[in-house]
């Protein structure tokens, strides 16, 4: 299903190309199942797409994996952070070097099922900024649903806003990214970039799609 929002596009979008960053630290046993899933659904839902993998200073051959899978496929790179630095930071190395119009980002733990990425990229170019949100939130701990709700309700307060999450896959114009950068390394970094999407006048659509519980 998906929702969208009133608003009059601000990017004009000439193409479909993606850029997909996945960055990993110590997920050598999930990495190839997630480009696996990445690899079937871009190839028919995205004209043009790379793939960039950011190991995060990983200890336990990730990056060697990801080299592996970058041998085998044209459309994968890879970036080595010389030591752990956090997704904001990957975030932030993955629009450096990004070379399509548009950018989102995969986590590498291989939670997200490939229906929700043909859902995902299905919609590439129907807004200035496609989000998301879990269809079945309870697949998590008890824990971080209580925080990711809670912070939800937050920033809808603060922001005057009716988002379902702020922590979903995005897709973004690479543009946009690279003009507003993102100033939080933390677990902020998310939502920063889609409050700053919203308030630029982006248009944007919500998704929802499935999570898979870690494996």
């Amino acid at each position: 299903m998906t929702e969208r929002s009133s608003g009059e596009s601000a990017i004009l979008w000439t193409r479909h190309s993606l850029s997909v960053l996945v960055p990993a630290y110590n997920e050598r046993h999930n990495l190839a199942l997630t480009v696996e899933r990445l690899m079937r659904a871009l190839n028919i839902s995205v004209e043009d797409f790379e793939i960039i993998y950011v190991d995060d200073g990983s200890t336990d051959g990730t990056g060697e994996v990801a080299d592996r899978l970058a041998a085998d496929h044209p459309e994968i790179r890879v970036v080595h952070n010389s030591s752990n630095r956090g997704l904001g930071y990957c975030y932030l190395r993955g629009i450096e070097v990004a070379r399509k119009s548009s950018f989102v980002y995969i986590p590498g733990d291989n939670t997200w099922p490939y229906r929700s990425f043909l859902e995902l990229f299905g919609n590439l170019g129907k807004a200035d900024v496609v989000t998301s949100y879990s269809t079945n939130p309870e697949v998590r701990p008890v824990g971080r649903r209580i925080l990711s709700a809670s912070y939800t309700r937050l920033l809808n307060v603060l922001f005057v806003l009716r988002m379902h999450y702020y922590n979903g896959l995005t897709i973004y114009p690479i543009t946009f990214l690279r003009s507003n950068p993102i100033t939080t390394y933390g677990f902020g970094f998310q939502a920063e970039a889609l409050l700053k999407a919203i308030y630029r006048g982006l248009s944007f659509i919500e998704v929802a799609i499935p999570i898979d519980e870690r494996t």
